[in-house]
């Protein structure tokens, strides 16, 4: 007969076993889903009467950027933006423009962004073809559990042109599972007349109709104690890229070049600049033009693959080993100013803000990026996906 502490030792050790099985199973489910996607596409009113809405898109894309990084399970992130309602796009085109394609190459995206010209220019704002475009255009990915949205914004009838034309691109859109999110920009007095065609591609599509001010802005929520010093530590982490390549150069100055606009926009559209460049979706993902991520993807001892005339005119004539005795040294400088920055730039930033945010007096509900963030939050949490509000920030 067997004693019955052996046949509970036993049977602990099965329960105990059983126990360890779910809990890798589970998150072994969860591992999985943070491979999930998510592709954002904003189809933006160039037209007279919403000039300035451009500016909130380029200012608030970090902030957006952040966000969307923050959720959990972490998701690939792909943004893309159609501008639409500009005559100089041409009337072959319905007046409507791919700005930039969809792709997380968010320095690429803000730099294009920047090259549009702020003129203003009076023209008919074609909705149901922006949409088509949108809908039908972008290379929209493919996993069936992927979470897919436009986020149109802008005024008019929707109806402008082609008056069946916005409802077969939302039709499109319900058959291709992508969630259409409308923007309308009160700068005029047409809203009686324009809002009910803005509701229907909402309801159409299983998105939200928003009311949005342009240029409307939240209150400033900082977290650095010191944002002197953290120009400067932005300047000196700069100083740690040795670029090399066709376009290295080019990734280079881009690179600081957004730096200036976000400090240029504000202090906060600066932090979030930052917060984006120290975490983990911008290190060690520079490896196209950065010598110093280059080395830490291939552990590269720049002798073989690696042509020394692509680096810039100072290092060409180098050595191998100097480059990479170099290099070594930047990448310990940079590992340093990182850590100092995330001093100023703490991993709970993101529910700092949003908490502050929440705790403001101030209306908020028409302002471009936190109504943008609220209609992913919504289509997120349905995908399986916790927004930074509703759990822990964790960029890095």
């Amino acid at each position: 007969m067997i004693p019955r502490k052996v046949i509970f030792s036993k049977l602990w050790k099965t329960v105990l076993f059983s126990c360890i099985l779910l809990f890798f199973s589970v998150n072994a489910g969860v591992t999985s889903r943070s491979r999930g996607s998510i592709d954002l596409v904003f189809c933006i009113d160039l037209s007279a009467s919403t000039n300035g809405l451009i500016d909130d898109v380029r200012e608030k894309i970090w902030d957006i950027v952040n966000q969307v990084g923050a959720y959990r399970p972490s998701p690939s992130f792909r943004i893309g933006v159609i501008g639409f309602a500009r005559p100089s796009f041409g009337e072959e085109n319905a007046y409507v423009k791919i700005l930039f394609p969809l792709s997380d190459d968010y320095d690429a995206l803000e730099n294009e962004l920047y090259k549009l010209k702020p003129m203003v220019e009076k023209g008919d704002q074609y909705v149901g073809e922006a949409l088509k475009v949108a809908v039908k255009k972008m290379d929209w990915v493919t996993d069936p559990d992927a979470m897919r949205v436009i986020c149109i914004a802008g005024n008019g009838l929707v109806t402008t042109g082609n008056s069946e034309s916005f409802r077969n691109a939302c039709d499109e859109a319900v058959k291709r599972d992508i969630v259409i999110n409308t923007m309308y920009c009160r700068t005029r007095n047409n809203a009686e007349r324009d809002l009910p065609g803005w509701m229907e591609i909402a309801r159409i599509t299983g998105g939200q109709q928003f009311d949005i001010k342009i240029h409307k802005r939240t209150p400033l929520v900082l977290t650095s104690p010191d944002p002197a010093r953290l120009k400067v530590l932005a300047s000196n982490l700069n100083n740690t890229y040795i670029f090399y390549g066709k376009n290295g150069a080019f990734r280079y100055r881009m690179m600081v070049a957004n730096d200036k606009r976000a400090y240029d926009a504000s202090m906060m559209s600066f932090e979030s600049r930052l917060y984006h460049k120290i975490s983990d979706r911008f290190q060690f993902h520079q490896q196209g033009w950065d010598v110093i991520d280059y080395i830490k993807i291939s552990n590269s001892d720049l002798e073989e693959n690696f042509s020394m005339e692509e680096m810039n005119d100072s290092l060409k004539f180098k050595t191998p080993a100097y480059v990479r005795e170099l290099a070594v040294r930047l990448k310990q400088d940079r590992n340093r100013i990182i850590s100092e920055l995330r001093k100023h730039l703490p991993y709970d930033r993101l529910n700092t803000i949003n908490k502050k945010l929440e705790d403001s007096d101030l209306d908020k509900s028409d302002a471009f990026e936190r109504t943008t963030m609220q209609a992913l939050n919504k289509t997120a949490i349905a995908k399986g996906f916790v927004p930074a509000s509703a759990g822990q920030d964790n960029l890095y």
